[in-house]
């Protein structure tokens, strides 16, 4: 498979508890360990048990990053950075180009400066989504001001957001209901124009492959 991202080498853990927002407990052959958490939302499909896979790291508090985890048939990624650093080929097959990376705007850093098929440029914002229930991936899965903020950012700037589906059993995407303010802006932004994609992943222990748009509900 060619992949659009290639993953560093990964080993094999298996979920203990997650401890809080940023660490989790694991257990591998050669005994338990801790490791980062690079995703703050509510993963309450993240449970003991959950198989892993991390990038061992040495320093620190913890000894590796938590990269993928297994949620019935499929991998999810839960290390943002590693979709984020495959936005310049999801772009290049819409037609967009990418410009650079974490802009500041009003006080805020977005993820990109794009130009799109038409020429024009524009501030770009992905969000990362790893809940999935009965084939309708969602985000955010807990209520977040900071992305009710990026959001009217992108409003304010004419920009455009991405979700990122960073698992292969999406059908399609919706806000989640857990957040009903971010979920009437952002339906409120997109029917006045704001330009919202959201992109399934397939993923894999080597990498990442961007495999097909959702249909939006609102």
């Amino acid at each position: 498979m060619g992949f659009d991202v290639v993953f560093p080498p990964l080993q094999t853990a298996r979920l203990l508890q997650r401890v809080n927002r940023f660490v989790v407990r694991a257990e591998t052959a050669a005994g338990e360990l801790r490791l980062h958490l690079p995703n703050t939302g509510r993963l309450s499909w993240l449970q003991p048990g959950t198989p892993l896979l991390y990038q061992p790291r040495q320093g620190g508090r913890t000894v590796g990053r938590l990269t993928l985890a297994r949620d019935g048939d499929v991998w999810a990624l839960l290390d943002s950075s590693l979709a984020e650093a495959g936005l310049p080929r999801l772009l290049e097959s819409w037609g967009w180009r990418w410009l650079a990376a974490q802009p500041r705007i009003e006080g805020r850093r977005l993820d990109g400066l794009v130009r799109d098929r038409a020429g024009v440029e524009r501030y770009l914002e992905m969000k990362s989504a790893t809940r999935v229930d009965a084939g309708r991936a969602c985000f955010p899965d807990a209520p977040s001001a900071r992305a009710r903020a990026h959001l009217e950012l992108l409003v304010h700037q004419q920009g455009a957001l991405v979700f990122a589906v960073l698992r292969g059993d999406a059908r399609e995407f919706a806000p989640c209901p857990v957040d009903p303010a971010f979920a009437a802006a952002l339906c409120t932004a997109r029917a006045g124009g704001l330009e919202v994609r959201a992109v399934r992943a397939l993923i894999d222990p080597g990498g990442l492959v961007w495999d097909a748009e959702l249909p939006i509900y609102c």
